[in-house]
């Protein structure tokens, strides 16, 4: 019986001792030297089956991970209704929301390799990821702010690299 009480007091004090000390207090400041997401926008926007049709999700970060807000834009059948919304900060990426037919819809953002993101989100039929590639220049968001300058689209149907499973939420809120 003492050794066990032994065992499960040392187990304990195991424990403890990563709740204090002099770490940082905010959880997400914790993630800031472990990860960032570049300045850019980042995409999958494309012609869909009928060519001419757009579909996929856009979004710009103008500071990266640092940034404030987010524009975003998710096309289906054309791209319409760019949202601006602000972002918060988590341990492993970052996140935002977006009222979607009456119900709130989290989106989490999370870097996949240097030049791409994974953008997961629920919009009632389950939980999505997206690989979002950084793109050279806004598509489905100038269209919808009508910035079109005549640049080519980007092909229909562009292979993409195998999705990554899809990121654990944080438990920050």
């Amino acid at each position: 019986m003492t050794a066990a009480r032994s065992v499960l007091v040392g187990a304990l004090l195991f424990l403890l001792a990563g709740c204090g000390g002099d770490g940082p207090r905010d959880s997400a400041e914790s993630g800031k030297g472990g990860w960032s997401i570049p300045a850019g926008t980042y995409g999958n926007v494309s012609e869909g089956g009928a060519g001419s049709d757009l579909r996929g999700f856009e979004m710009t970060l103008d500071r990266g991970s640092e940034s404030g807000t987010v524009d975003f834009i998710e096309c289906n059948d054309g791209c319409e209704n760019v949202e601006t919304r602000p972002l918060r900060r988590g341990l492993n990426g970052i996140s935002f929301t977006l009222y979607r037919d009456g119900r709130t819809v989290d989106v989490l953002v999370n870097p996949a390799g240097k030049d791409a993101v994974e953008l997961s989100l629920d919009q009632g039929t389950g939980l999505e990821s997206h690989r979002l590639p950084r793109m050279g220049h806004e598509v489905g968001l100038a269209i919808a702010q009508g910035r079109t300058d005549g640049t080519a689209m980007p092909p229909a149907e562009v292979p993409t690299l195998p999705s990554s499973p899809p990121p654990l939420p944080s438990p920050t809120p």
